[in-house]
């Protein structure tokens, strides 16, 4: 009997803390830079000519609707696919020896955020 009182106190217990515990919610990714700005043209494919103003991106999706903000010089950056949604694009680094400094290209995230 008082093993019966022992665990259905715990599940009580346990029952209460999970619903007075704080939520977890993902943070808007915005309040940490300024304003998101169209980006596209800072992007091109990598079969697409270069440019000295314009960064290499691997992408499904193109170069289509990508955005930016700076915040003391770090830069976020996330493109919206077809559906509305929101992926990072990180930067990914190669070092090919001797070229320096090592070329730099920005890769899609398939996670959404």
């Amino acid at each position: 009997m008082k093993r019966s009182k022992l665990v259905v106190s715990g599940l009580l217990a346990i029952g209460i803390g999970v619903m007075l515990a704080p939520t977890a919610s993902a943070q808007d990714l915005g309040s940490n830079f300024g304003p998101y700005q169209p980006c596209s043209n800072m992007y091109r494919l990598p079969w697409e000519p270069a440019s000295l103003t314009t960064n290499v991106v691997l992408s499904p999706f193109g170069t289509t609707d990508i955005y930016c903000a700076s915040n003391h010089g770090f830069t976020d950056t996330y493109q919206v696919d077809p559906r509305g949604n929101k992926h990072h694009i990180t930067m990914a680094s190669v070092n090919l020896g001797s070229i320096n400094p090592p070329l730099g290209f920005y890769v899609w995230d398939p996670a959404t955020f």
